[in-house]
């Protein structure tokens, strides 16, 4: 990015701060830790308190040179223009996947962020006008000044991950690191700023910025049966046709609703018989539309549309009840669809938006130009706008079709692990065998069986063979009961093993835990095959009473079945679901409550979402989701365009108020509560 020499000079003068500011913040944050005035409470004990001080004061100088480096880093950064990543053929590994730990990071930056946004909201805005007068712009932005709180509070994160901390360690660094760091960048910004001033220069003169004042929820939901109907008992006439709608402009709506076109003037075929033009209900009708085309959040070419749609949504509710009964109308659907979408076309996204614009124009003329439109058409519409939609987000993706592949099997193998875990329990449940082979069945080889059961047809050989694997090394590790046996594991072991080492390596396990597992067998292995085998002996009376009462004992409490032979396998890939489920043994005892799950399951193709993603508010539009809707894939122009985030990832970036939908209320349901503003402002409340 070029600028001018003004600006070069301000941001290398504040480039040379940064090593005492690093300095600085561990000196402050060990006072912190010391002072006998620090939060106790947030350490759980004394120990661990002591322990920070301990590792702090042996780092302190790779502490300070770490923090300056990684904040210099991102300001760096900060200042490139950013460059898209090509996503031809792009794989997983490459497409950075925002899993649990990525969501718990991001938490801790916002937290951060909070922090210096409060402490240092005044010397911050004044630090980005002087920004944008050095950079010679006429408006403030927020990008314009590179020494943004985000550097700050990424730099922190990134900081303090090499330190060997235990995770309580480095939070309580964090808690009380963010504190320091946010009274000391007030006074960082305040220096700059007066360091700026004293050098003649003058920040751009604020201008206030009148947001539109928010419409609050009212008592009136209108996914509720009869919602609207409910608004005609609610709102006495005279309110909604007296004052709120003259008599010409009922009129007016009455002539558009029985069939008088904009288009040809001409007065189409009178309405079916039996319907009566409700003056009432036509100006409820025309107050929504009023209100929806005067919606802030609106898109300025939606408007349009939504004036043109009126005339036709009155004349159905001549003859269609169910407009007024529920919001699965097509109609209010299809307007909800409109709005939503093209809400988040916004800045670079514009010409997504006026391509668009230009595939639903024919749509709204069809409707407009109909004399007696149906609910049929009105799902048509709808129907197209979907498939619009998920044919762009289908071009979106094609360019990482590989990484959406990889996500597709990822999403089965988790969805077979629980089922696989639990066949092999019981597997292990029927013999007897080292804990360090139980853990190595029901940990690396349950992965080994999902990951080949996700690749290939459950009627595959390769996935027989990898199940029949835990048969056979179940098997191979009970003693030789005769020379024929051990002649068979003899000839049995070296195929054994090669299977062995095969799914371990399809599932990439490190080398020091595969030679863990096979030193382990072979030392079993070792001793059965030169052992001589037990000798077969005539069981004692008292044995054989003993062995009767076990047999018997063992029915009444129904023991586990023993192991079958190689070619009766345990493991019934049959018996296995193909359909999507969800996965439940990989949910942690904190599980999300119900109103997170509830809102990422509404979730859909086209919905657009504001995310917290390094550190910066992104608007990202759902462009797919996995068959368990373990993986979501968002686009965005922000960092790389596309962001693939794991179901963990995204409820606890909800629950923790960083991730939302980009409306929180449609469009139909706007325009409800503003109506109900407006009338309780000029009338008091209703």
């Amino acid at each position: 990015m070029a600028h001018n020499p003004h600006y070069l000079k301000h941001v290398q003068s504040v480039m040379a701060r940064v090593p005492t500011l690093a300095a600085q913040w561990v000196s402050l944050t060990l006072g912190a830790l010391r002072a006998s005035n620090t939060d106790l409470a947030l350490a759980n004990d004394r120990r661990l308190l002591f322990q920070l001080m301990e590792s702090l004061q042996n780092q302190r100088k790779k502490l300070e040179d770490q923090f300056a480096y990684q904040i210099q880093a991102e300001i760096e950064a900060a200042d490139r223009p950013s460059s898209a990543t090509s996503l031809d053929n792009m794989r997983l590994d490459q497409l950075k996947l925002v899993d649990e730990s990525e969501a718990e990071k991001e938490i801790e930056i916002s937290r951060t962020l909070q922090l210096i946004d409060l402490k240092a909201e005044w010397e911050l805005r004044e630090l980005q006008a002087f920004a944008a007068t050095l950079q010679g712009e006429s408006t403030l932005r927020p990008e314009a000044n590179i020494f943004r709180p985000t550097v700050f509070a990424r730099a922190l994160s990134n900081a303090t991950n090499d330190l060997g901390l235990s995770v309580g360690e480095r939070n309580l660094l964090l808690r009380i690191g963010a504190k320091v760091l946010s009274e000391l960048l007030r006074n960082f910004y305040a220096e700059i700023c007066d360091d700026l001033r004293n050098q003649g220069y003058t920040p751009l003169a604020y201008r206030a910025v009148t947001m539109p004042p928010r419409i609050p929820a009212s008592d009136i939901n209108v996914t509720q049966p009869g919602a609207l109907q409910s608004l005609l008992h609610r709102i006495p006439s005279q309110h909604l046709m007296g004052r709120a709608m003259p008599a010409p402009m009922v009129a007016a709506s009455l002539d558009h609703a029985l069939g008088q076109l904009p288009s040809s003037g001409q007065i189409s075929a009178p309405p079916p018989p039996g319907v009566r033009a409700d003056p009432q209900t036509v100006a409820l009708m025309s107050r929504l539309f009023e209100q929806m085309v005067k919606d802030e959040q609106l898109q300025p070419a939606v408007k349009k549309v939504i004036a043109q749609l009126q005339p036709s949504v009155l004349r159905v509710a001549m003859h269609d009840p169910r407009l007024l009964r529920t919001d699965k109308h097509p109609a209010w659907r299809f307007m909800n669809e409109v709005a939503s979408y093209a809400n988040g076309h916004t800045g670079p996204k514009q010409s997504g938006l006026s391509s668009f614009m230009a595939f639903l124009q024919p749509l709204v003329q069809n409707l407009v130009e109909n004399p007696r439109p149906q609910a049929a058409e009105f799902e048509e519409a709808l129907h197209k706008v979907q498939n619009f939609i998920e044919l762009r987000s289908q071009a979106e993706l094609q360019p990482t079709q590989q990484a959406v592949s990889e996500l597709e099997i990822a999403d089965q193998r988790q969805a077979l692990k629980p089922i696989l875990r639990q066949q092999v329990a019981r597997q292990l449940a029927a013999t007897k065998v080292t804990e360090r082979v139980k853990d190595f069945l029901s940990g690396p080889w349950v992965d080994v069986l999902a990951h080949t059961m996700a690749t290939h047809d459950h009627d595959d050989a390769e996935v027989q063979t990898m199940l029949g694997t835990v048969d056979d090394l179940l098997m191979s590790l009970q003693r030789p009961a005769t020379p024929e046996e051990r002649q068979a594991l003899r000839r049995a072991l070296p195929g054994l093993i090669e299977r062995l080492q095969k799914g371990m390596a399809l599932i990439d396990l490190p080398q020091g835990q595969r030679d863990a597992i096979l030193d382990e067998l072979m030392i079993i292995h070792s001793r059965y095959l030169r052992s001589t085998p037990k000798p077969q002996r005539e069981p004692t009376p008292e044995e054989l009473v003993r062995q009767m009462q076990d047999e018997m004992t063992q029915e009444e409490e129904l023991e586990p079945e023993p192991v079958r032979p190689r070619q009766e396998l345990d493991t019934n890939v049959g018996s296995l679901p193909t359909v999507p489920m969800s996965f439940g043994d990989e949910i942690p005892s904190d599980a999300p409550n119900a109103a997170v799950s509830e809102w990422i399951d509404t979730l859909h193709k086209g919905s657009w979402c504001k995310l917290l993603l390094q550190g910066q508010w992104v608007s990202a539009h759902l462009l797919w989701f996995s068959a368990n809707r373990q993986f979501f894939m968002f686009s965005s122009d922000h960092a790389g365009r596309m962001h693939s985030l794991t179901r963990r990832a995204l409820e606890r970036l909800r629950s923790e108020g960083l991730a939302t939908s980009l409306e929180d209320r449609n469009l139909m349901q706007r325009a409800v509560d503003s109506l109900l503003q407006d009338l309780d402002t000029n009338t008091g409340p209703l």
